[in-house]
């Protein structure tokens, strides 16, 4: 059962519920069901960020465009503007490779503006009635709420990162004692002459970012493995929740638990202070996304890019590193 997404799921239905209702003419409930399904897919890609999210989003706007759209005959306004919308709510996520976390930063602002200047003129200029006014405003307003999360989240990101990371490229790597999604304790030190490692930095089971780093090093493992690298994600959930996202999202690597964020602090990849409604709060704060490639003599030859948060996202940057290290 855990596999199955409850929330996209009931957006399946929602939007077959309301297609029918579309072709037979009931447009007010379409647009109503519509509605209903962008949440329903929406709150779960924080969870999964598969493409099974993305595109019911993407379906669930479109069908609440069309559901305004239709029974005025008109070019299809709300269409435009939700699907623009729905693009800039979730487009970071699902190019996350590309976009990173601080890349772009025009993005979200500039497709929220468009798609709200579509919304105004549509109604202005009195191509609709009150429903044109109210079944679009609350995704617009997410969407602009979000928008203005991400803006904040690159800017403390950055602020935070400019004067780079403690452990870096040439030193010695802190060693450190942390269990696993199983409750066995690794230490950093056991794999000393015997495997390079790659300790990649998460900020939680909350962050779609950091679902998509850890995908895109899982796709990559094989690779990493032939060199006899090792990778271990390090977390500020506790065991448990790292288990269900081990299991969420197939990883065949460890994901360590350092609750208290100590090891993030030694590494100087943490945020005391972390502003952001859609984070989850820590006492102590937040990490941030960062990688560290260690050698099997405990020195460190790769450190993500503080300037460039998310840069270690794509793993062709390490690979030519990695090829210089003895097997």
């Amino acid at each position: 059962m855990k596999k199955i997404h409850k929330g996209t799921t009931l957006a399946v239905v929602l939007d077959l519920a309301a297609l029918i209702c579309v072709f037979t003419g009931y447009y007010p409930v379409a647009a109503g069901l519509a509605l209903v399904a962008y949440f329903a897919a929406i709150k779960e890609i924080a969870m999964y960020t598969s493409w099974y999210q993305f595109s019911m989003v993407y379906t669930s706007s479109a069908l609440l465009g069309l559901s305004l759209d239709l029974p005025f005959q008109h070019l299809p306004f709300f269409t435009l503007a939700l699907l623009i919308t729905a693009f800039g709510s979730i487009g970071r996520i699902t190019y996350f490779c590309k976009f990173s976390y601080t890349g772009y930063p025009w993005f979200e602002p500039s497709l929220f503006a468009v798609s709200t200047l579509i919304y105004l003129f549509a109604n202005l200029a009195g191509y609709y009635d009150w429903k044109g006014w109210a079944l679009p405003l609350p995704v617009l307003v997410f969407s602009g709420v979000l928008g203005w999360g991400i803006v904040k989240d690159k800017r403390q990101l950055l602020a935070k990162t400019m004067g780079g990371y403690k452990v870096q490229a040439g030193k010695i790597a802190s060693d450190f004692e942390l269990p696993d999604q199983d409750g066995n304790l690794v230490r950093l030190s056991d794999f000393k002459n015997k495997r390079h490692l790659l300790l990649v930095f998460v900020r939680g089971d909350w962050c779609p970012g950091c679902h998509m780093m850890l995908r895109t090093y899982e796709k990559n493992n094989a690779a990493f493995q032939k060199k006899n690298v090792f990778v271990m994600a390090i977390g500020p959930d506790p065991i448990g929740v790292n288990r269900d996202m081990v299991q969420k999202l197939g990883l065949d690597f460890k994901v360590l638990s350092d609750e208290d964020q100590k090891i993030a602090m030694d590494y100087g990849v943490q945020m005391k202070e972390y502003d952001n409604s859609f984070s989850e709060k820590y006492e102590v704060g937040i990490p941030l996304p960062a990688s560290f490639l260690i050698d099997k003599q405990g020195i460190v030859r790769y450190v993500s890019r503080p300037d460039k948060v998310g840069e270690f996202l794509t793993p062709s940057l390490i690979f030519p590193i990695v090829e210089q290290l003895p097997s």
